[in-house]
């Protein structure tokens, strides 16, 4: 009997050594490819710039970069604005890592697609995802669905006057979310999903006038010359529609 529990000791104890080892090796694969066009251009309006100042502060929870929005948002036409009118698609080949909804907070939903490879069964700690905020979730989907690059995920959740904006982001997330200038925040790292765009997707963009995918970027010493300005205390900006902050299409 003994010997049986020890056996068994072993095997747990290198079942959980494995299971480690495998999250560890998740944390440092590639980032994803984006392979597939995630929503329809034609009614988008423009874009805000990586670490504009458009939004709110998003920043990593290191806090390197501080006082900043390292996402984009995606302005929906005002023809379009309203439910069911902007189709939201997978960017790759994944599974749903993550689905949340919080009304009270004002967010209607927000998913999260982690690539489909080998740590696919893991939690997606410290991986990096496409992900889409104010979004109206397909409604079969769930945790751990598979979906396929372009394929329908839901739709943008613009609704004119409170909000005709989305959010695009490709980032890390972490276990814990930390509270940074009256926001919380989730992220480990995060990226522009521009630096991640294979040109074929990346063309239609420069069809509608982007030069290049450097113009929807500014850079952290350019954003650290200029800092944003928190309208009171945060986590908002002022001067949210200055130009500087957008690309418009």
């Amino acid at each position: 009997m003994k010997k049986t529990l020890k056996i068994l000791g072993i095997i747990i104890l290198v079942l959980i050594f494995g299971f480690f080892i495998l999250l560890i090796l998740s944390q440092k694969s590639p980032p994803p490819e984006i392979v597939a066009n995630f929503t329809e251009l034609d009614k988008i309006e423009k874009i805000s710039k990586y670490r504009s100042c458009a939004g709110h502060t998003t920043v990593p929870q290191d806090e390197r970069e501080m006082g900043r929005s390292m996402k984009h948002y995606f302005a929906v036409k005002s023809q379009y604005q309203g439910n069911d009118t902007v189709g939201i698609y997978s960017p790759y080949d994944g599974s749903v890592a993550v689905i949340r909804k919080d009304i009270a907070d004002g967010l209607e939903g927000e998913i999260w697609i982690a690539p489909k490879d080998i740590f696919v069964i893991l939690p997606p700690l410290g991986r990096w995802m496409f992900s889409v905020q104010h979004i109206n979730i397909r409604a079969d989907l769930k945790q751990r669905s598979q979906v396929g690059a372009g394929e329908l995920i839901g739709y943008a959740a613009v609704a004119g006057e409170n909000r005709n904006t989305f959010d695009i982001i490709y980032a890390k997330g972490g276990l814990i979310p930390k509270r940074i200038d009256n926001w919380v925040g989730p992220f480990t790292d995060l990226d522009s999903i521009f630096d991640h765009m294979s040109e074929k997707v990346f063309a239609p963009y420069q069809e509608k006038g982007v030069k290049s995918k450097e113009a929807l970027i500014t850079s952290k010493e350019e954003r650290d010359r200029t800092p944003c300005v928190y309208k009171d205390s945060g986590p908002y900006f002022i001067n949210q529609d200055d130009p500087k902050n957008w690309i418009v299409l």
